[in-house]
């Protein structure tokens, strides 16, 4: 009788802390026939400790383990729908339907069934995402296998220093093989052990048999242990050539390695992000690389020759192999083989498998499909055609007599090509102060204060890494160096579409680091007022005693404090620039934004491109960030309606009060309330705050009062670089009857500076190349000097200013025209007006 599946249900859990055990059961309802049940158990390593675990949060990693162990079971006889008791958000049904589909894809092949009649996972319409927090921590909770990718990875962290424990899945058995490993890696470990219903092993039942995700079930054990045991970092060993599939059915591509590719480890991390807890990071190690690098830095691990085997008939719940590793019949055992040719002597190679698998006849039809001459890549986790060609190549010389090398050698073209392509390291989810891990050599491009930072910072943290640099200054094509280097470090100032290569930056690598480490950061950023709003909270929570380091966009490079030891309760002012956020990858626990208007086009290309940057200071917030905005800005309004963060304003539109300070204008009001607002998120008394803002001095350069010689009031605001804040330093000050203006034409435009110009009877005005032709569409009425020296500007000043008023330095424009940024345009206003005060 053919018996009719109908349901598929998740019945129920029992979890026993106490017991180190977990229940899950299913249940398949047929048609025609009596249901089926089923009972997984999985045992844990140690009673964990439950506290500090929201109940929340243990409910949806126990939920999300029923349902991805449900995989083993579903499949058994496809049952036309499934049925769970669990409330799904709409995108939480999407991934498990993915999960289902693509991660039973080979299995669909080879049962010629359809993939399109697989049944969806219910969802209820309107259910909120809902994520957990939990304390983060540096630990490291690295899966580790018998084969010589988790060697790899074990490796690269033990070097690190960083606090390793080591998890394996068992099914049934123990695994003398993986224990081994472990024992020679000399860390910490956790086992967990999978007893599988017995009614899957029984294959004469005439159930459906096939392939499973067997990455994803392992990932979401992993979550679980690393939740219950406290530890943030989750980190497997999959390779970039998991990512190609074998072949392709019903418009579907079938990847046997579908649940270690770089689309599951994505999918994955979301799902953690947003369903189970943000705290929690999932990552492959080694994904920037194709497997013959993993073989090339496996072959530097002699201690495990002996002991290592990707074979998979080790790892069967039946017929495993009983004295050797390595059965040197399977595709596995073939390209591993191929890739280690490579590297190894042929002592070494011969040594670890027993035989030469270059000279067995029987092994050339597996050869072939390895190396893409024959039909199909096998169905086992085996690496691109690509790279096993490279491999052969490389060892052409070392077995240039065996039978496949003389077989295989001659159809290969362009080897060199394909070395080169497949030794190219790739995008990947490492964390950003791990990026380097097995990198060969990196490339800092931009070579100033920061970039001089940065490479101090490689030095000390990866001794092995061949570090080069690249700056303008070595001239006009130094960015195409690139290509030749396994990853680049960008200096802020060059847009990040002239990286052409894996890349990272000096702000990502310090927040990555940080947020490891779990110090509480405080991002300021603005079109103007940074400067001087990030340096007011730094010296509000210094009068407080807080420990705190101000950083960043302010000309203390982020790096710097990595080299050296940082406190635990430490807090980080960062002043952060449209540059350094428009590739940023993080944001801070505090987002301060003061104002926003028109600035840097040559650098964004538009408006919006420079609003878009600004606004990824909230992009990557959580729910329990903090977001501190300038109501006056209507933008504003719209980012905090779709940021995660609470949303505070800095300003009431009907408080009025001024707040004594010598901070001159309006906008510096602006500056000071909101870094009182910061101030009182960390509960600094009202008191302190006060003393602070009155000892506060004004930074260089903005609105600086240089000296009033001659009877006239010099102010030297160079950091005014757009009309928008040159418009607010004269409403600052009165009694202005000179200002210089002028500098690199950015193409902004200047009608309301005029209008404020001629509204506050401004005679006699400097003008600047390139802007200074166009900030004035009228002369009528000025006393004008259009000039390229700042002496010069000075000795007008000087001559027709009059006794008792002002003369104010602020362009309207960048500096970079005439002088090298607007420092150096206003030391050189400070330097002249001094020396012509004197004669």
């Amino acid at each position: 009788m053919i018996i009719n599946p109908a349901v598929f249900e998740f019945a129920s859990y029992k979890f026993e802390p106490d017991k180190k055990r977990i229940f899950f059961n299913y249940k398949t309802e047929f048609k025609n026939a009596k249901p089926i049940l089923y009972t997984e158990t999985i045992e844990l390593p140690a009673v964990p400790d439950l506290n500090g675990i929201p109940k929340g949060l243990l409910e949806k990693l126990l939920q999300s383990l029923h349902l991805i162990l449900g995989i083993s079971y579903f499949k058994l006889h496809c049952a036309a729908t499934i049925r769970h008791n669990y409330i799904l958000a709409e995108k939480e049904s999407d991934f498990w339907n993915i999960v289902y589909k693509k991660g039973l894809g080979e299995f669909f092949y080879r049962n010629k069934l359809n993939p399109e009649i697989y049944p969806k996972f219910s969802f209820k319409k309107n259910a909120e995402p809902k994520n957990f927090k939990i304390e983060r921590n540096d630990k490291y909770l690295v899966a580790v296998g018998g084969g010589k990718d988790s060697i790899v990875g074990v490796e690269l962290l033990k070097k690190q220093g960083i606090d390793i424990t080591a998890i394996f899945s068992e099914i049934q058995k123990e695994s003398p093989l993986v224990d081994k490993l472990i024992d020679i890696m000399d860390v910490n470990s956790l086992k967990i052990r999978r007893y599988l219903d017995w009614k899957v092993l029984n294959k004469s039942a005439g159930y459906y048999q096939g392939h499973i995700p067997i990455s994803a079930i392992y990932a979401f054990l992993m979550l679980f242990a690393g939740v219950l045991y406290k530890k943030s970092y989750l980190v497997v060993s999959n390779e970039h050539s998991s990512n190609f599939g074998n072949t392709k059915y019903k418009g579907e591509t079938i990847n046997h390695q579908w649940s270690k590719s770089f689309e599951f480890e994505t999918l994955f991390q979301n799902y953690v992000r947003d369903f189970i807890t943000p705290d929690i990071y999932y990552f492959s190690l080694l994904r920037a690389f194709y497997e013959i690098r993993i073989a090339e830095l496996f072959s530097r691990h002699k201690k495990y020759f002996p002991y290592f085997s990707s074979c998979n008939k080790n790892f069967k719940i039946t017929d495993k192999l009983k004295n050797n590793l390595w059965c040197c019949q399977c595709p596995k055992c073939v390209f591993v083989f191929l890739l280690l040719s490579a590297f190894l002597s042929k002592d070494d190679l011969l040594l670890i498998f027993g035989k030469n698998l270059f000279e067995d006849k029987e092994l050339l039809p597996i050869f072939k499909d390895i190396l893409g001459f024959g039909k199909m890549k096998p169905f086992d986790c085996v690496g691109t055609f690509e790279e096993s060609r490279a491999a052969l190549y490389l060892a052409k010389e070392k077995f240039k007599d065996s039978l496949v090398i003389k077989t295989f050698l001659p159809k290969i073209s362009s080897p060199e090509k394909l070395i080169k392509k497949v030794f190219k390291t790739q995008i990947s989810n490492v964390p950003d102060h791990l990026k380097f891990l097995g990198m060969k050599n990196a490339l800092i491009l931009g070579y100033g204060r920061e970039g001089k930072v940065t490479e101090k910072y490689l030095k000390k943290n990866f001794p092995d890494l061949k570090i080069e640099v690249s700056d303008k200054k070595l001239g006009k094509d130094y960015i195409k160096k690139q290509e030749d280097y396994d990853i680049l470090i960008k200096t802020p100032v060059i847009p990040k579409e002239k990286v052409k290569i894996s890349h990272t930056t000096a702000t990502n690598i310090f927040f990555s680091k940080i947020q490891e480490m779990g110090n509480k950061t405080i991002g300021i950023t603005g079109t103007k007022g940074k400067t001087t709003t990030a340096s007011l909270i730094y010296e509000i929570f210094k009068k407080s005693g807080k420990k705190v380091r101000i950083l960043g966009n302010i000309g203390k490079p982020m790096l710097e404090v990595l080299l050296g030891p940082i406190q635990k309760d430490e807090i980080f002012v960062l002043e952060l620039s449209s540059y350094q956020l428009s590739d940023i990858k993080f944001s801070p626990d505090i987002a301060l934004v003061i104002n926003l208007f028109e600035e840097h086009m040559d650098y964004h290309g538009s408006k919006k491109n420079y609003f878009e940057a600004k606004k990824n200071i909230i992009k990557f917030q959580k729910k329990d960030d903090i977001f501190i905005y300038n109501p006056k800005y209507k933008e504003f309004s719209a980012w905090f309606k779709n940021s995660k963060a609470k949303a505070i304003a800095f300003l009431n539109k009907k408080d009025k009060t001024k707040i004594k300070t010598s901070l001159l204008g309006g906008h510096n009001q602006e500056n000071i309330k909101a870094a009182i607002a910061v101030a009182k998120i960390f509960n600094v008394p009202d008191k302190t705050i006060k003393e602070a803002i009155k000892e506060f001095k004004p930074i260089n350069h903005r609105l600086e009062f240089v000296g009033e010689f001659k009877g006239i009031k010099f102010y030297d605001d160079a950091i005014s670089t757009t009309p928008e804040s040159t418009i607010m330093a004269i409403k600052s000050l009165s009694k202005i009857s000179a200002i210089m203006l002028g500098g690199e034409d950015r193409g902004y435009k200047f009608s309301e500076l005029e209008k404020i110009i001629i509204k506050n009877k401004i005679k006699n005005i400097v003008l600047f190349p390139e802007t200074g032709k166009r900030i004035l569409k009228s002369k009528k009425d000025f006393n004008i000097l259009e000039t390229s020296s700042m002496e010069e500007a000075v000795k007008f000043a000087y001559k027709y200013t009059k006794k008792g008023s002002i003369c104010l330095l602020s362009c309207a424009s960048p500096s970079y025209s005439l002088w090298n940024d607007f420092e150096e345009k206003g030391n050189l206003f400070q330097y002249f007006v001094k020396k012509y005060s004197k004669k």
